[in-house]
């Protein structure tokens, strides 16, 4: 005679919630393969207390779950998750063992979490009616801590369930569980492991946020007048009237602060290139380093444009887009250069870069579409600095010569060629890379 299960307090409250279902019932279930998981409902067939067993019918088109040690099951739609041993599979039969191991989120309520890969540390959150966005404070394999006010707090306390997102081309559910809170905080743990290369990619900051600015300068003191122009010029855009909402809107990004992270490098970049160039003077320097600050003025308020590189991919994308924003996004070049007039740091080299900075050599940019022919020099230098700086973003493992052959073939004129000859430099007389 085989001996009695033991029925624990857990298994109990297991049952109750199964018993509690009505014939037939759909269940939510799902097995993990690598770091996706496969999602698939089935019906509750019958429940089994002498041995602990749940019989699930699945239907046709489920997947084969042969040689499959774990199943989990959402056991009703507001409490519970169970990860249950895979006793016998066939004929579209699913039993699965009920033991007291099983796990179940705390105080029998399930969220789950839905995050996707963004180049910025913030996400957004869907409370029920709500939609909130928070800032990632701090990211582990456990789960991820955030930044939110009271009335965040409250508003994720009082839901049921939430989903957590940002913006990316991949999509991973999780189950999570709030795990506590506090004044300006709140913390959401992950309920399963995940996998190391999948929980990177869909929490990871910004890649270009942390290219050390050194990388690009032979020269120290170079390095450091270049940092320190950079502040005073900061310092006097946000003294001007006409700028001061746009410093302040940069400040507060609402996209990982993607804007000021490019801006940054974009003055390192184009700084270090000139030198290399033998283009750069005090008063250049400063010109490079305004126009940084200056070129997407026009997208402040609608940051997304400015990660749109040029007039070939705005016309992908012009159907995603309102038509204020594809407005928006074509008047860029020539906003920036009439915000530019009457400012005390203007001239006619910088009103020729702002105009010019979305033109591309084989006359495929705008707003002239003119070609290498008519290109000023510093626009040259500007125009591949922004296109090393979209680089940087999509290239962890980059390097000056990988840049230059990649972009070598789109970049005709000698003012080009002499300008990507100069990074090639960088690379081979750098003693610290």
């Amino acid at each position: 005679m085989e001996p009695k299960l033991r029925v624990t307090k857990r298994l109990q409250e297991i049952f109750r919630l199964l018993e509690s279902l009505p014939p037939q019932a759909e269940l939510s279930l799902w097995v993990n393969r690598g770091d996706r998981r496969q999602l698939f409902p089935g019906n509750l067939s019958r429940i089994d207390r002498n041995q602990n067993l749940l019989f699930v019918e699945l239907k046709e088109d489920s997947p084969d779950l042969s040689g499959q040690e774990f199943c989990f099951v959402k056991l009703t739609a507001s409490e519970g998750v169970a990860r249950c041993p895979v006793s016998v599979f066939h004929d579209r039969t699913l039993v699965l063992e009920i033991s007291d191991e099983l796990i179940l989120s705390e105080r029998r309520r399930h969220r789950r979490i839905f995050f996707q890969s963004e180049d910025g540390k913030k996400v957004r959150i869907r409370t029920d009616r709500h939609t909130l966005e928070l800032e990632v404070i701090n990211a582990s394999r456990g789960g991820l801590r955030l930044r939110a006010d009271p009335a965040q707090i409250t508003m994720m306390k009082q839901s049921g369930s939430f989903e957590l997102e940002a913006l990316g081309e991949r999509t991973l559910p999780l189950p999570c569980r709030l795990v506590w809170t506090r004044e300006g905080s709140v913390a959401v743990a992950l309920e399963e492991e995940v996998p190391e290369e999948a929980f990177k990619e869909f929490i990871r900051i910004p890649r270009s946020a942390h290219v050390d600015p050194e990388k690009f300068f032979q020269d120290q003191e170079y390095f450091q007048t270049v940092r320190s122009n950079m502040a005073s010029i900061i310092s006097k855009l946000e003294k001007r009237p006409k700028f001061a909402t746009a410093m302040k809107t940069l400040k507060v990004d609402r996209q990982g602060n993607y804007l000021k992270t490019h801006i940054d490098l974009l003055c390192y970049v184009s700084c270090s290139i000139g030198k290399t160039l033998g283009w750069v003077t005090e008063s250049t320097i400063d010109k490079l380093i305004y126009v940084s600050y200056l070129h997407d003025l026009r997208y402040f308020e609608m940051p997304k444009l400015a990660r749109i590189p040029s007039k070939a991919a705005f016309e992908d994308q012009k159907t995603s887009l309102t038509e204020e924003e594809q407005k928006a996004y074509l008047e860029g070049p020539s906003y920036s250069a009439l915000m530019s007039k009457d400012d005390e740091m203007n001239s006619i080299d910088v009103e020729r870069i702002l105009l010019q900075q979305k033109e591309r050599p084989d006359g495929s940019g705008f707003p002239s579409g003119i070609t290498f022919k008519q290109l000023f020099p510093l626009s040259c230098l500007f125009i591949i600095s922004h296109e090393f700086v979209d680089y940087l973003y999509d290239h962890p493992d980059w390097s000056f010569r990988k840049f230059v052959e990649t972009v070598k073939p789109h970049y005709k004129g000698p003012y080009f060629i002499k300008i990507l000859q100069a990074i090639e430099e960088l690379e081979t007389s750098r003693a610290r890379y």
